[in-house]
């Protein structure tokens, strides 16, 4: 089983500053918070050393930068092969995200595409592998959601202290 970090009310008040703008220094969270900045950054180096914070990337615009069609992919793949091939798929530019899952695939991966003859070259290029046993492949027509930040919250589900219950909490660009 993964261990779960333990954080406190300050730990998760910080990273939700950082959620909302991850660019912020660390004297504008202290700020914010009320605490000195030193404690921001002491804070923030212990959240990065036990690896509750991986890094810090741009939320960038796919379809202004030409990747204008999404793809779920489901892959069947044969016994004992898991890995390997997810290992393979991820090497991909075009492999957003992948994942195991359980029903009638072995995976499921996420992919961005410059339009329907790069996903059609990515299908075949997939079937290609000996290893694959089949693919059934999903356009994705809209976006309802999509947002790489992960809520912050008390372990049981319990909502942070600012936040109320009717959904409210602090205001600012979610």
């Amino acid at each position: 089983m993964r261990r779960t970090s333990t954080l406190d009310a300050l730990d998760r008040s910080i990273l939700e500053e950082l959620n909302i703008d991850a660019r912020r220094s660390h004297r504008e969270i202290a700020h914010r918070l009320r605490v000195s900045p030193t404690t921001v950054s002491a804070r923030v180096a212990r959240l990065e050393q036990e690896g509750v914070i991986h890094g810090y990337v741009p939320l960038l615009d796919d379809e202004l930068l030409g990747w204008d069609l999404l793809a779920a992919v489901g892959v069947r793949i044969s016994k004992g092969r898991l890995r390997e091939v997810e290992e393979r798929l991820a090497r991909d530019p075009h492999a957003y995200a992948i994942y195991d899952v359980t029903g009638d695939f072995d995976a499921l991966l996420i992919g961005r595409f410059r339009d329907r003859r790069d996903l059609d070259r990515f299908v075949k290029h997939t079937l290609q592998d000996p290893h694959v046993e089949r693919s059934n492949t999903q356009v994705i027509l809209n976006r309802v959601k999509e947002d790489r930040r992960v809520p912050v919250v008390l372990r049981g589900g319990d909502r942070p202290a600012d936040e109320s219950p009717s959904g409210g909490g602090r205001s600012g660009n979610r």
